[in-house]
């Protein structure tokens, strides 16, 4: 028997999340101390060892181009899988609120979200989405040629220099509810052939928010690796 929940579109009893806590200031502040006393410099030497390398190797990329590939890898292979993370917690902190009680996006500590037993087709999907969105991450952010011809696009449909971040922001949300509401589409679907309260239900709603969330951090993170790479093509 599966134990009732406190009322609809709950978690089951024996799957409740943990309140949500703050976290604690000391460690935010570790971390950021280990980001930048570790990170940055970490960071700075293997792209100039990637650098030498390219040389030694007559990879045919300028130091500039070397630096885009890695800004580029480190979105896709540390942020991305991050992004996913926060994003989860946020989606299922807001999750059977209605519209008028929804917080805005990390205004309020979010619990964790539940573990759940995933099945080994539900672990392959899960990895297929991080290997093929990091590898589309890549694709988009890494060579300075595919960034200079989307923000060369950005540029076609801003008025201004002063008017791309708005554009930027515009494509973003219009390529977040393209992908969006396909998945919503889907999954609803199978939401709906279980009932409240049911663990087939609430095994569902989880996976629903992890691949919502999946969508969600990639769009962020593609925008963000445009970002990175506009500031390498200017400045750098």
């Amino acid at each position: 028997m599966i134990p009732p929940s406190s009322g609809p579109g709950e978690a089951p009893s024996h799957a409740q999340a943990a309140p949500p806590a703050r976290p604690s200031v000391a460690r935010q502040i570790l971390w950021l101390m280990l980001l930048v006393v570790v990170g940055v410099p970490l960071f700075l030497g293997s792209w100039i060892g990637l650098v030498l390398l390219g040389g030694n190797l007559d990879w045919g990329l300028s130091a500039n181009q070397v630096f885009a590939w890695e800004v580029a890898a480190v979105v896709a292979m540390v942020l991305w899988p991050l992004a996913i993370r926060g994003s989860q917690r946020q989606f299922w902190h807001q999750r059977g609120r209605r519209p008028g009680q929804v917080a805005a996006w990390g205004s309020e500590p979010t619990p964790p979200v539940p573990r759940i037993a995933l099945s080994w087709g539900e672990r392959f999907g899960r990895a297929a989405v991080v290997l093929l969105g990091g590898a589309g991450i890549l694709a988009i952010c890494g060579p300075q040629e595919v960034s200079l011809l989307a923000l060369r696009a950005l540029g076609v449909v801003s008025i201004g220099p002063a008017s791309l971040w708005s554009a930027l922001q515009l494509v973003t949300f219009l390529l977040l509810m393209a992908l969006l509401l396909p998945v919503m589409a889907l999954t609803e679907r199978s939401l709906r052939r279980h009932p409240r309260g049911s663990e087939e239900r609430f095994h569902l709603e989880v996976q629903q928010h992890w691949y919502l969330a999946a969508v969600t951090a990639w769009v962020i993170c593609v925008a963000m690796g445009l970002m990175f790479a506009w500031l390498v093509l200017a400045y750098l």
